[in-house]
């Protein structure tokens, strides 16, 4: 009884701590615009044109990934110049007052961002 019931908190202290250090998920390009049409309040058309900037974005990205091989600076290097380019899109589709929004959301992550590279170095 007493090895079963340290088993069990064994399994419990494993799957907990599984989900604590789990790697976050990326959004998916549905998440993505949805979030950006709340934040931005994005019209239904300027939500289609964003949607089409992300899929066309992923794509690139996926391709970006399998040229790169191991090599992780060239691969950094091309993820960065496709979401400048990516972003310079989309803020060509916004109005002035979504463009400044939008600089805030850029500038949160890229703080997201440095704060990852923090931990993995």
């Amino acid at each position: 009884m007493k090895k079963r019931r340290m088993s069990l908190v064994l399994v419990l202290v494993l799957c907990g701590a599984a989900v604590l250090f789990a790697q976050p998920m990326r959004m998916t390009t549905e998440e993505r615009v949805a979030n950006l049409k709340k934040e931005l309040t994005l019209t239904d058309e300027q939500a289609a044109k964003v949607t089409a900037i992300l899929k066309e974005s992923e794509k690139k990205r996926e391709a970006a990934f399998d040229k790169s091989g191991d090599d992780r600076e060239a691969r950094r290097a091309q993820m960065t110049a496709l979401m400048e380019e990516t972003d310079t899109k989309i803020a060509a589709l916004l109005t002035k007052e979504q463009k400044k929004k939008y600089e805030e959301l850029k500038k949160e992550r890229r703080q997201r961002i440095e704060g990852r590279r923090e931990r993995r170095e």
